[in-house]
Parts: C-alpha cells; structure tokens; sequence
C-alpha cells in the first residue's frame, strides 16, 4: 500500500470521529491530511508528495470557496512543500498555497466565528484572527526556495 493511500485512510478514519456537522466533512478531512502529513510527512516521495496534493485538490474542490478549507489546504501544501526533495515541485506547491491563502482571505474576515475540527484527537478551532494582512500570510507561505 502506497503512503499516500495509508495517509488518505487515516484521514478517513479521523474524519468519521469529528463532531462537526456532515456540511464540514470537507474542513475535516482536510484537517486530518494536515495531521497527517505533520506527522508522516519525512521521507516521502516525489509521487507520494503528489498523490497527497491530489487529496488536498479533492478537498478545495468539494468546498472551493470555503475559506477554512483554504486555509489549511493551503497550510498542508506548505508542509508538503518543505519535504520536497524536487524544487519545482516544492515551488508549484508553495503558489498553489498562495492563490489558496489569497482565496481564504478575500472570503473571510477576522470576525468570521471559529469552526471547529479534531487534531490528534482534540477539540481544535480554525478560524482568521490570526491574519491581520495579507503580507504577513504570504511571509509565512513562501520563502526563497
């Protein structure tokens, strides 16, 4: 079984254990792929780096203009970018993360209330207080490669 297809039923799996409400399986199981890729992200391949972004597209296009989904697509795309051995991978993706996150902002304001996913098992909220400007989300997306 490929990493990437272990990683996608783990997620899965977290994802049936939400509490969130079935209009939030999306942010779910995008939280559970950012988990994921946290914790098993050393190591992977050029293919298995794909195969996870992949799962990642699956997400934003089951919810493209949920800016929580966008953020953390666009916060796992960013992990994944820092265990790529290939530059022009680790380059597409960190774009990708940034058109996500420009997505997320434009769609969301510091107001929107937090919504709520499992990380490792706990209660966590995700919401936009963090992102008091533009600049400073994309500072935290690319840097140099």
């Amino acid at each position: 079984m490929k990493f990437a297809s272990l990683v996608f039923a783990v997620s899965l799996g977290l994802a049936a254990c939400a509490t969130a409400p079935a209009n939030d399986s999306a942010l779910q199981q995008t939280a559970s792929l950012m988990v994921s890729i946290g914790q098993h992200g050393e190591g992977l391949g050029l293919e298995d780096i794909n195969d996870l972004s992949a799962q990642l597209d699956e997400q934003v296009a089951a919810a493209p203009n949920d800016p929580y989904v966008l953020k953390l697509a666009a916060q796992s795309r960013r992990a994944l970018s820092d265990y790529s051995q290939d530059r022009a991978q680790r380059v597409h993706l960190r774009h990708t993360a940034l058109t996500e996150f420009d997505k997320a902002i434009t769609l969301s304001k510091p107001t929107d209330p937090p919504r709520t996913v499992l990380l490792n098992g706990e209660a966590s909220s995700v919401d936009f207080s963090d992102q008091i400007g533009r600049a400073s989300c994309r500072e935290r997306v690319y840097h140099p490669v």
